[in-house]
């Protein structure tokens, strides 16, 4: 008997790993949606610009989308996850095309890490509904990846062909 209550008390035990997912995610859509915000006004080029905009949009929803499978699951998160985190020092001080560089060179590898976590999350996640959620926003994701890298390699073609 003894036996049969450590299982069912093993079956119950919350999946850490799905909170820890959500919590992280939360804090990168945070991060996208504050930068997003910034280069919307501050971006000179109209790509970086459209790129910031969708950015806003996509993490805005999929923030939305996220913090109500974290409530309809119970899982806790630290609303320090949910606030709007400070911005970046240099993308806040950073004007003109130098703004536009180091934003696209900050969002490239970013995306490679968000992508790398929701794809770990996506095949190994134990929480099915969590992993649904993986499995669904990573097409997006993907998008934006392809987006940012294209247009940091047309930046650098530019920044090449002027000699700069």
């Amino acid at each position: 008997m003894l036996g049969m209550n450590a299982a069912k008390a093993q079956i119950q035990t919350p999946d850490t790993t799905a909170r820890t997912f959500i919590i992280n995610a939360s804090i990168g859509n945070m991060q996208e949606i504050v930068s997003g915000k910034i280069a919307a006004e501050k971006a000179v080029s109209p790509e970086v610009k459209a790129f910031a905009n969708r950015m806003v949009a996509d993490h805005s929803k999929a923030e939305q989308q996220l913090l109500q499978l974290a409530k309809q699951k119970g899982y806790q998160i630290p609303p320090e996850a949910t606030e709007t985190p400070v911005p970046e020092p240099m993308l806040e001080q950073a004007t003109g095309k130098e703004f536009d560089k180091m934003y696209v060179h900050m969002m490239v590898p970013g995306h490679r890490n968000t992508v790398y976590m929701f794809e770990t999350y996506a095949i190994g996640g134990k929480d099915l509904d969590v992993k649904a959620f993986a499995q669904q926003t990573l097409p997006t994701l993907k998008q934006h990846l392809a987006m940012i890298t294209a247009i940091d390699d047309r930046m650098t073609k530019m920044i090449a062909l002027r000699g700069e």
